[in-house]
């Protein structure tokens, strides 16, 4: 048992402080940075500048510049000179103190420094706030306000295969979060799996525990974390944490039990003493359901299960950019196959044809990408180092606007790399659509009353390449609120929806996936952001995710527009610009001239002839004085006038 007094607040030195429970040093010196840490409110675009752990720079006239500030319409506001790194009840936070913000007071910024295993980290994110606000909060995840990792713990797993039908149970999911279980008598259970809890404000648990007793300012260990669930005697899938106290009544047993109602996830729930002693829980889940129907998986994120099974029973021909034939089946070997006996896709030539890997109906799916089938152990591939051929084939959610919605099961899978021992195709298809797609239209918050819709800008035909990279040889590669469309060459993961390659004039090579389209728009002012996170990691900073912003701008002479490269933030973070008419509000003021019957179209800077136009002719709309609008969301521009009554509107049907 450890206990620590209320309240206690310690000072740390040189960005670094030894947490007093269990002499533990967290130091923070990493965080520092050559440039500014900045983030942007989702609600009002200002920005956030900060740094930490790093030597004042000296500014103009050799004053100090400020360590953290705010950018407020232009306007640049000093939350503080000097971090002051601080531990508060387990709370690890950078406070700073700023110029006056009136009524006495001054603008403070609090960096709120959150304990996270993962690799790569949730962005930055500011604490809502109003704009008479003095006080800020941001929210920074890292590993290094976690307590260091027990051995064992800190791999990328947390599965074990069931030996009865070497059916895969991964719990890694459920693993990203601290879990917490309140008892009457006012104590509460702190649980996490696969890794130990997280060490935070209020929750300074032992080191290495997986389940943790709180009682006021005492933390007990009920067991430590452990690596994998296992199969017990009973077949049941659980996790057995043992104590490090040695006090066989501090162990805690966790069942986990298929749950699959509406893909809720419940958390643990206390079930009580096992045997008057072991502390037992029970954890509802779809991860804990034997996926039994083949060629179906469950999304562990958000519950939807993806049957593929209307795709089988049937030979798929694909040919290649380079001219080679490939015939492929999902999840079973079609009868008309011309594959080699086992083989669930294969290179197909006049004389013979070569297994590309073995036939599988494992259907699997990744936290960051897409359901993907693996056909491995196929032909040998490379004689020198005995790599055999593989096949990966990706399944990637189908849109299609311009049809009205979505419009079949499959639409012809793409070969999107054939090179290095690896076939790589991308299936779209809306069976594996989730049943609620990113929004691609929001309300304005600074004029609620209008609807900024992107929809005219999804392409399900073909991608966006960004202008900006060519000087060094990279291209960028763009949908809107979809995942690109399949590209021979083009091989970022599947459900990427931007995309960066280096391109060798014939294809693409070395892609890096930019973030996945499951984030949805902010409208503010004249501007529109469109956010894709969840890209590959960092060079630069293995524990961030690359990620995209794409800022549309209205410019009615723009038409559809073309992204353009704007900056690339600490190599991490991309930004493009995007001018373009689709957002620009309804244009009601246009000029028609009487006198030789035209309108004046702001988009091209032309005048449009009215009696030019067999239709318009008919129509007689010269003589009418019409009131004329464009609508750029549908690039149309609006005649209204006024038709005495009993005129003739047969060729109009009426209109």
């Amino acid at each position: 048992m450890f206990s620590l007094a209320s309240c206690q607040l310690l000072n740390g030195t040189d960005c670094t402080v030894r947490e007093p429970l269990y002499n533990v040093t967290f130091d923070f010196n990493a965080l520092s940075s050559d440039l500014n840490h900045h983030v942007m409110s989702e609600e009002n675009g200002e920005r956030f500048f900060f740094n930490v752990c790093n030597n004042p720079q000296p500014g103009k006239n050799n004053q100090t510049e400020p360590r953290a500030y705010l950018v407020r319409d232009g306007r640049k506001i000093t939350l503080g000179y000097e971090p002051h790194l601080q531990l508060n009840d387990g709370r690890l936070q950078f406070s700073f103190t700023g110029e006056p913000c009136g009524n006495g007071s001054h603008y403070m910024l609090d960096i709120i420094l959150l304990c996270s295993y993962e690799r790569t980290p949730a962005d930055l994110r500011v604490i809502p706030h109003t704009p008479d606000q003095c006080r800020y909060f941001i929210f920074w995840d890292t590993p290094l306000a976690c307590q260091p990792l027990p051995t064992g713990l800190d791999n990328k797993r947390c599965m074990v295969q069931d030996g009865t039908d070497r059916h895969v149970y991964n719990l890694l999911p459920l693993g990203g979060a601290n879990h917490e279980i309140s008892l009457p008598d006012e104590t509460r259970f702190v649980v996490s799996v696969c890794k130990p809890v997280r060490y935070g404000h209020l929750t300074m648990c032992p080191p290495g525990s997986g389940v943790c007793l709180v009682n006021g300012t005492e933390y007990h260990d009920y067991g430590q974390a452990v690596p994998d669930p296992k199969i017990d005697p009973a077949g049941r899938l659980v996790m057995e944490m043992r104590s490090k106290t040695g006090n066989p009544c501090q162990n805690s047993l966790i069942v986990f039990e298929c749950g699959r109602e509406d893909g809720l996830e419940t958390g643990p729930m206390y079930r009580g003493r096992k045997d008057n002693c072991t502390h037992e829980f029970v954890w509802r889940t779809a991860l804990a359901c034997r996926d039994t129907q083949p060629c179906s998986v469950t999304n562990p994120i958000t519950g939807t299960r993806y049957d593929l099974g209307p795709l089988a029973n049937r030979t798929y021909t694909l040919m290649s950019r380079d001219n080679r034939t490939y015939e492929l089946g999902v999840c079973r070997i079609p009868a008309s196959s011309r594959c080699p006996l086992d083989a669930g896709a294969c290179e197909v030539t006049a004389k013979q044809s070569v297994g590309l890997g073995a036939i599988s109906a494992e259907l699997r799916y990744e936290t960051t990408g897409a359901p993907y089938l693996l056909y491995r152990s196929g032909a040998l591939c490379d004689a020198t180092s005995g790599r055999r051929w593989e096949t990966r084939l990706e399944f990637i959610c189908e849109t299609d606007p311009v049809e009205g919605g979505r419009t079949g099961a499959v639409a012809p899978p793409t070969v999107v790399e054939n090179d290095d021992c690896q076939l790589v195709v991308h299936f779209e298809t809306v069976l594996v659509c989730e049943p609620t797609l990113m929004a691609c239209g929001a309300y304005n918050e600074s004029t609620i009353d209008q609807y900024v819709d992107l929809t005219p800008l999804v392409d399900a035909t073909r991608n966006y390449e960004a202008r900006g990279g060519e000087q060094q040889g990279r291209r960028y590669f763009l949908n809107v609120c979809r995942p690109l469309v399949p590209q021979y060459g083009l091989s970022c993961r599947g459900g990427a929806a931007a995309c960066e390659a280096t391109f060798d004039g014939v294809t693409a090579r070395n892609e890096t996936t930019l973030g996945f389209p499951d984030v949805s728009l902010v409208v503010a002012g004249d501007t529109v952001l469109m956010k894709y996170l969840r890209g590959d990691p960092c060079p630069q900073d293995p524990v961030t995710n690359l990620s995209t912003t794409v800022a549309f701008h209205c410019q009615p002479a723009a038409g559809r527009g073309t992204p353009v490269l704007v900056e690339i933030e600490h190599d991490c973070h991309y930004r493009f610009d995007w001018a373009t008419a689709v957002i620009c509000p309804p244009d009601v003021n246009i000029p028609f001239e009487q006198s030789n019957c035209s309108i004046h179209n702001p988009a091209t800077g032309s005048w449009i002839r009215l009696d030019n136009d067999g239709m318009l002719e008919k129509l007689s709309p010269c003589d009418k004085r019409p009131v004329v609008s464009v609508d750029y969301r549908t690039a149309a521009i609006n005649l209204h006038y006024m038709v005495p009554n009993g005129a003739n509107c047969s060729h109009t049907n009426g209109g």
